[in-house]
């Protein structure tokens, strides 16, 4: 199974992901924000990095940016519930735009997350 960083300033968020992820067998670290994140990022080895956008100090664009340009290889998920004025369908244009290779909303069902994270995982295999 899979390295997996989960990355959100929700520890609930956190806590479920890693909960989901590994009952599924991945082996799972997390970050309560993208400064944390990218520095485990920087010095573990992971198969997939699931980040929230919006977060504050370094979001997660920034974090799928940065990823993008220093880990060939590495799978880049963002997650985002939004916020109350902004359009979920350019918030998720944009991280994709900006490195990561899929987006999911929250709420999201274990299921989506399970078949998404599968599908990443096989883009980088």
């Amino acid at each position: 199974m899979a390295h997996i960083l989960v990355i959100d300033d929700e520890a609930e968020i956190r806590n479920i992901v890693r909960e989901f992820l590994t009952a599924g067998g991945h082996t799972v670290d997390t970050a309560a924000d993208g400064k944390t994140g990218l520095e485990l990022a920087h010095t573990s080895s992971y198969q997939l990095v699931i980040t929230d956008v919006i977060m504050p100090g370094r979001d997660g664009l920034e974090v799928a940016t940065e990823l993008r340009n220093s880990h060939i290889g590495i799978a880049v998920l963002a997650i985002t519930g939004g916020g109350p004025r902004i359009d979920l369908e350019k918030l998720g244009k944009t991280a994709e735009y900006m490195g990561a290779d899929k987006v999911l909303l929250k709420p999201f069902t274990f299921q989506q997350l399970i078949e998404t994270v599968d599908e990443l995982l096989n883009l980088y295999r």
